[in-house]
């Protein structure tokens, strides 16, 4: 409602203390109502109580008392949202007496008023004021005989205005075959109602064995500043309530059983992209004050839950009305509807997403898998995983979930900062072509031992033997560091910037700006990079030629996540087209109908000319076909032509991280893969990596 303004009690005081004496004093007139009906409205339009009700009869007065008049009508203002109003008064109209002529003594006088809310926005009602000829003569006045109803018509003594909330529906997450990934079920929901509590202490204490809460944890449920006494508040969500528990609750005073849909995901896939709900806290409310929520109802609380909350969630309506005091409707003046959450349709492959998952079972790892075409991502799997329905059921599973050592509930896909070992060399090859730096069919030496900047910089060959001069083709299927040290050395020579700036050129060491889903940046060594990490420390901040030969393959500072590296992959199979990947697809009504499109969008470009790429590719072929190729055995006798590159990255905690990434069809590519398995021990990590991305590519072209 408008703010007061200062001394409007006393003018308008005065106004009505005037409208009698002007009327008192023309004796050939009487006194007139329409002075005082005006005085009344004016002073309710801007929010002077006291002056609105000084006005009144003293039966009025009696009848109503302070705490129904000027107490009541600002917390009736307040529960409508009230930001202001506008009264109109029309012309007095009296009454018919007992002999059949009008009653001079008595009149009606219609007010006219708008009410501008801000729930239901604005909204006009009719009601009429009685108003009463007091006193004789030259004392005679005009006053309202007044009851409640003079506010908002049918609001009679015991009723009350009420700004009902309408509550919405949440979307769903679709996989991209339609398959639901995050929907509602029907559910038992045990809460309870603050103002049929009768014995709290009891209540608390036949409660919380059912629910499984403490009784401190359910109170603190409906103690919250939203909470009033009709209110039910939910305490615990039950699946499958028994029987018994049912008995029990039903003669529990305060607390109340309600079927619920509420918020279920049935295949439990992509855990910790799709995400979970929970209750808004206080905080989460304000945030999202502008759609009507308030602190416990369900919004996202992680992955795309919350990234997509605003459209998932919808926005909350609102009724306002009349209502007996059992809350029974008695008549509503003004609603706005509520608008149901989207769906949201993912690109993900539930059979894919599965295989992934299944393959990697509880080893800590991840697996993305990229339409390099499109850039949509049809798998993002990270393990050990966890499961989302212990959040709305809010068990005992939580706890171990959060307490499990392995992480399950960190996102590996994209938060996981990996080195990545040879998996990088595809990237050292292009720049190296690209810059003139090697030419196709050189052959480059591959000893045990490189010392191509002298011994103090010697590195080791992953082979203990020296292969002579070898071409890129055997190079990347057999991954010789030595091959690659030495390119990274006419890199560093020409010009240090030049291997970072071709990984850039790949996506890495920034984020891929997927939308509505977190990731970590990574990190590409640089000069600069180096300059800045190492500040404070001026030796370590010179970049000097071990940088540049580890960097060479995949080793040192450099940190990649899974997703860049699937990323990456893309943009070898396709000529260099860097995407935006695409996990959110599309938004649909919830009639079906699409109400925004997420096109593809390309990111940037590799520098690399499609020629080189094709160099690579058929190199990273050879990985996959030539008996001495890194991953020749997990690939035998599979029916689909496929490229990849291993890698077997060191780590600070000793035991190396295994890669590998790759692409099939390799004649007309349709995915590209990443997968990692950390902290692997023994050589044997890229086998097993291989053998999973076997595994997840078969499911989508039918081989075993």
């Amino acid at each position: 409602m408008s703010r007061r303004r200062r001394g409007s009690g006393a003018v308008l005081a005065v106004a009505f203390a005037w409208a009698a004496v002007a009327s008192a004093c023309e004796a050939a007139a009487p006194p007139q109502p329409e002075p005082v009906a005006r005085a009344y409205a004016s002073a309710w339009a801007s929010g002077d109580y006291a002056a609105m009700f000084s006005a009144l009869t003293d039966g009025s007065r009696d009848r109503y008392g302070d705490d129904a008049t000027v107490k009541r009508v600002p917390r009736i203002a307040e529960e409508m949202t009230l930001r202001s109003l506008e009264v109109r008064t029309g012309d007095a109209v009296h009454p018919a007496g007992a002999d059949g002529k009008s009653d001079p003594r008595h009149a009606t006088v219609p007010l006219t008023t708008v009410f501008h809310t801000a729930r239901v926005g604005d909204f006009s009602a009719r009601t009429d004021l009685s108003l009463v000829l007091v006193g004789e003569k030259e004392s005679a006045a005009w006053r309202i005989d007044w009851s409640p109803e003079a506010l908002l018509p049918q609001l009679s003594s015991g009723r009350l205005v009420r700004m009902t909330r309408v509550p919405t529906s949440r979307g769903r997450i679709l996989a991209r075959d339609g398959s639901e990934l995050a929907t509602f079920v029907d559910a038992s929901v045990v809460g309870v109602v603050p103002g049929q509590i009768k014995n709290e202490a009891a209540m608390l204490a036949s409660l919380s064995p059912i629910v499984g809460l403490r009784p401190d944890e359910i109170k603190a449920k409906y103690t919250q500043s939203w909470v009033r006494p009709e209110s039910f508040v939910p305490v615990k969500t039950i699946f499958d309530l028994s029987a018994d528990a049912r008995s029990k609750l039903s003669v529990i005073e305060g607390a109340q059983l309600q079927a619920q849909r509420v918020r279920s995901y049935p295949t439990g896939l992509a855990a910790q992209t799709v995400g979970y709900v929970g209750e808004a806290n206080e905080a989460d409310a304000a945030k999202r004050a502008d759609r009507g929520f308030l602190a416990g109802d369900t919004i996202g609380k992680t992955g795309l839950e919350a990234t997509l909350d605003d459209v998932l969630g919808g926005s909350v309506g609102w009724r306002l009305g009349v209502v007996e005091s059992d809350e029974r409707l008695v008549r509503a003046f003004a609603e706005k509807a509520p608008v149901p959450g989207q769906d949201a349709v993912l690109a993900l492959d539930p059979a894919m997403q599965r295989a992934a998952e299944t393959a990697l079972g509880d080893q800590k790892g991840a697996v993305v898998v990229e339409d390099p075409w499109s850039g949509e991502v049809q798998a993002i799997a990270s393990r050990p995983s966890f499961d989302l329905g212990a959040f709305i059921r809010q068990d005992a599973g939580v706890a171990q979930i959060n307490a499990d050592p392995r992480k399950p509930l960190f996102n590996r896909a994209t938060f996981g900062r990996y080195p990545t070992g040879s998996s990088f060399k595809p990237i050292t090859a292009a720049a190296a072509l690209h810059q003139g730096l090697y030419h196709a069919g050189e052959r480059v030496a591959c000893p045990a031992v490189w010392t191509g900047y002298g011994p103090q910089w010697s590195q080791l060959n992953h082979e203990t033997s020296d292969l002579g001069p070898i071409d890129l083709r055997t190079a990347l299927a057999r991954s010789c560091n030595s091959f690659f040290y030495e390119l990274g050395k006419r890199l560093n020579d020409a010009n240090p910037d030049l291997l970072p700036g071709e990984a850039m050129s790949f996506g890495l060491g920034k984020g891929t700006d997927i939308d509505y889903v977190f990731e970590d940046a990574g990190v590409v060594p640089s000069r600069t990079w180096k300059a800045q990490q190492f500040a404070n420390d001026p030796a370590g901040a010179v970049w000097n030629p071990g940088d540049a030969t580890n960097l060479a393959i995949g080793q040192g500072y450099l940190l990649a996540t899974p997703l860049q590296m699937a990323n990456y992959t893309a943009a070898l199979a396709n000529d260099g087209i860097v995407w935006r990947p695409r996990l959110v697809i599309e938004l649909r009504d919830r009639a079906g109908a699409t109400t925004k499109s997420f096109p593809m969008t390309e990111a940037g470009h590799a520098q690399s000319a499609p020629t080189d790429l094709s160099l690579i590719r058929d190199g990273m072929r050879a990985v996959v076909t030539d008996p001495f190729g890194t991953v020749y055995f997990p690939f035998l006798g599979f029916a689909v032509p496929t490229a990849g590159k291993s890698g077997t990255a060191e780590t600070t905690p000793g035991a190396p991280d295994a890669w590998f990434i790759g692409f099939a069809p390799f004649d007309r590519p349709a995915l590209a893969i990443a997968t990692i398995l950390e902290e692997k021990p023994g050589i044997t990590g890229s086998q097993d990596t291989a053998r999973i991305s076997r595994t997840v590519l078969g499911t989508r072209f039918g081989t075993p």
